[in-house]
């Protein structure tokens, strides 16, 4: 089973990860996880106080087994040399630590099988909070591509290939004016030059004439 150091240490980097994963809102889920973390740093305080306890009681028992261990050599020293009262005090005294030493060893297991218990639930909280991290994770990354794919979608509506449709529309009709007034200009143009070169026919025409004329008839002078 892992020790305390350890799920505290997975604790504290797991509170990490999410704290950089997750922004600081409000939501729900937030709440949630912020909860769940409260929690685990309350239990990791019993925890501890529970192991506490656990090692007092230890170094209590010994503390009894050690003087009844001396009083035991108190005693066995006092027998060889036939000191029968302070032999037998001595081992009424040993006997005195030993009853106190079974009463430690007895609230010292219930302690380990306390703390053994509180070690498991806490682990198994963690691996909770870790899982309910994950999903929060999750959940945020596919709100944050939810929300793209909507923006996306919103961005390539119908409504735009309206607007779309309606700028091509514009631009077609006003084409189309500008072809017509173009064609109206060219009319123009045509006609302007073709009374010109009417005009320049006639001319060389009369011009063609008199020069016939003179070569026929002759020059007068």
């Amino acid at each position: 089973m892992k020790g305390i150091k350890e799920i505290s240490e997975q604790i504290r980097e797991g509170i990490t990860r999410f704290i950089e994963a997750v922004d600081d809102t409000e939501s729900a889920l937030d709440k949630t996880i912020v909860d769940m973390k409260e929690r685990l740093a309350e239990a990791k305080d019993l925890v501890a106080t529970a192991i506490a306890e656990e090692q007092r009681l230890k170094r209590a028992y010994q503390e009894a087994m050690d003087a009844a261990e001396i009083c035991r050599k108190k005693a066995h020293a006092a027998s060889q040399s036939e000191d029968l009262e302070f032999a037998r005090d001595a081992r009424q005294r040993q006997q005195q630590h030993l009853l106190r030493a079974d009463d430690y060893k007895r609230q010292m297991n219930t302690q380990e099988a306390v703390v053994d218990r509180l070690k498991t639930e806490i682990h198994d909280f963690y691996h909770r909070f870790r899982d309910a991290v994950k999903r929060a994770e999750t959940l945020c990354y596919h709100q944050r591509q939810t929300e793209t794919r909507a923006k996306l979608y919103k961005l390539l509506s119908d409504e735009v290939d309206n607007d779309v449709s309606k700028a091509f529309e514009q631009a077609e009709q006003k084409l189309k004016a500008t072809e017509a007034e173009a064609e109206v200009w060219e009319r123009k143009r045509l006609h302007t030059t073709t009374e010109a070169e009417t005009t320049e026919d006639a001319t060389n025409l009369d011009q063609a004439l008199t020069k016939l004329k003179e070569e026929v008839l002759g020059s007068r002078d």
